[in-house]
């Protein structure tokens, strides 16, 4: 098992600063700016966020929110397309939380005057995406949903006195106490540490998907979280179970951006470089089979074709219709010469989404007392081994809301401060080029941990990242960077030990030496934590 080291001994007593709060919440994404918004304004929170409040996967968030508000629709009928969305995994009781609670967060939203694409009656405007039964894809300004979510309520939260931000400032790790209850945290701020002590933590801070060379992630996406969370004896579940977005852009000058899910939904089709229709014979829903079946269908074509993508149309659709649809992705591939109205999208799979994280229940509290976590970075099993398209903003809000409330019921008495020692001076300087030591490690997740996995390919991938982690916990880590790239070893080791544990194909899992799945061995979770190392939940 590798050693993972933690960081609170950097800070120097003598010289750096202590804040006191009753919740500091990390991140500002839809889970985190909507947790705030719910908190008693009696309150005193700190918002911190790596970059700016706008940089976050919800920013990118293309497809919409997924509620049950059709009259051919119900919450049960939701549950159940989730729940088959997510091959055997999903967790019946979160599910059935996230799907109740829908149409109450969504009406909260609405009372906030955020503005979701209403048709000329006034009504909501209701898409189609890929594996749901019914028209529930709640959308704004066609396909900038998450980045109009996250703005309303940033705007929101900045008119609250009780809310200090604290923008640029990176997680460093989390203080715990002799008990191992979470105190507070340890943040970096242009290079200058900052203690927060705190009586309730609030991990809100995005998924991992930067660990791969493909994403349509941002960069900040590097599991700081969710690694600080494990260094704090705090359970992590699912990590192997990522998720990859069928269509991402293929283009020499971009290969991240997202081509929703809604272009399938509203009729767009699959072809190969033979302009062969493919998808017909994978699944009987063709390109709107479940996001898992899309992205192996692609691969497996690029593989029988020599290809290096394939090709999204939807030039048969009415161009007006299009570019009011699909303003974002209209300009953005203008931009790049393609008319989406005329010419065929180049598209191939990335790494879009991260079905794992810190292990939390129903009001988001984890393993450890005091600690909580919400969106991607929880591991809530609701999303199984396959999340439903646009579950995602909507576990965001659900369980960042029932985190509010909790905090809310409860006796805020002030934590007690722990001493911390100064820097320790035991180790080396970092004297690698991180940005290399980083690419490399991308390289190899995508290689070894993507789409398609086999056992040899995952135990060059583990042996790599445990001779990695061996030469850094010898380092003294400063840098944000240097730190980044230590929690993605961390994630990957994580990961891809799961990985080749789970001797099945599942979902979003796919091992090309176990392709079938094994409902018999496997229907079960994998969690991990320093303490304990692995175990087994049903």
């Amino acid at each position: 098992m590798a050693e993972f080291n933690r960081f609170c001994i950097e800070f120097d007593s003598g010289s750096d600063e202590v804040l006191n709060f009753d919740v500091v919440i990390i991140g500002t994404g839809v889970a985190g700016l909507y947790t705030a918004v719910n908190l008693d304004k009696k309150l005193k929170v700190a918002l911190v966020t790596k970059e700016t409040m706008q940089v976050s996967n919800t920013n990118l968030a293309q497809g919409g929110i997924a509620a049950p508000l059709s009259h051919d629709d119900s919450p049960d009928i939701h549950y159940m397309d989730t729940i088959r969305a997510g091959s055997g995994l999903c967790d019946s009781h979160m599910v059935r939380i996230l799907v109740d609670e829908a149409i109450e967060n969504i009406n909260i939203l609405l009372k906030m005057n955020i503005p979701f694409d209403l048709d000329d009656e006034g009504e909501i405007v209701l898409g189609q995406e890929g594996a749901h039964s019914r028209r529930r894809i709640i959308h704004a300004s066609g396909d900038a949903t998450g980045r109009i979510v996250s703005e309303h309520l940033g705007l929101v939260v900045k008119s609250y006195e009780n809310v200090t931000i604290f923008e640029n400032a990176f997680l460093v790790d989390i203080l715990t106490d002799e008990q191992n209850t979470a105190i507070g945290v340890l943040i970096r701020i242009k290079n200058r540490n900052v203690v927060i002590f705190a009586k309730n933590i609030v991990l809100a801070s995005g998924g991992y998907g930067y660990l791969y060379k493909y994403t349509t992630n941002p960069e900040v996406t590097t599991g700081d979280g969710c690694a600080a969370a494990v260094r704090c004896g705090a359970k992590v579940v699912d990590m192997e179970l990522v998720q990859f977005h069928p269509t991402v852009l293929y283009h020499e000058k971009n290969k991240s951006f997202l081509i929703s899910e809604a272009v399938r939904g509203e009729g767009g089709l699959l072809f190969n470089s033979f302009g062969e229709r493919f998808m017909v014979r994978y699944h009987p829903l063709a390109e709107l089979a479940p996001r898992d079946i899309v992205s192996r269908s692609i691969y497996f074509e690029l593989q029988r074709t020599g290809s290096e993508n394939v090709f999204l149309d939807i030039t048969h659709l009415d161009a007006n219709f299009i570019r009011k649809r699909f303003p974002n992705i209209y300009q953005k591939c203008l931009e790049l010469g393609i008319d989406i109205t005329k010419q065929r999208i180049p598209v191939a799979p990335a790494q879009h989404y991260s079905m794992g994280g810190v292990l939390s229940d129903e009001f988001g509290r984890t393993t450890v007392e005091n600690l909580f976590v919400c969106g991607e970075a929880a591991g809530t099993r609701v999303h199984g081994a396959n999340r439903l398209a646009s579950n995602s903003l909507l576990e965001g809000l659900v369980f960042g809301r029932r985190i509010a409330q909790y905090i809310n019921s409860r006796s805020q008495k002030n934590v007690k401060h722990i001493a911390i020692c100064h820097r320790s001076l035991s180790k080396k300087e970092f004297d690698l080029n991180v940005a290399t030591e980083i690419e490399g490690l991308r390289s190899k997740m995508s290689e070894y941990a993507g789409i398609v996995r086999t056992k040899e390919g995952l135990e060059k991938l583990i042996d790599y990242i445990v001779s990695r982690l061996e030469i850094l916990n010898t380092m003294r880590l400063s840098t944000q960077k240097e730190i980044e790239y230590y929690n993605m070893l961390m994630i990957g080791y994580i990961l891809a030990n799961a990985a080749l544990m789970r001797k099945e194909s599942r979902g979003s899992h796919y091992r090309k030496d176990f392709p079938y799945q094994d409902d018999v061995n496997w229907k079960k979770h994998l969690v991990y934590s320093n303490i304990y190392g692995w175990e087994e939940i049903f």
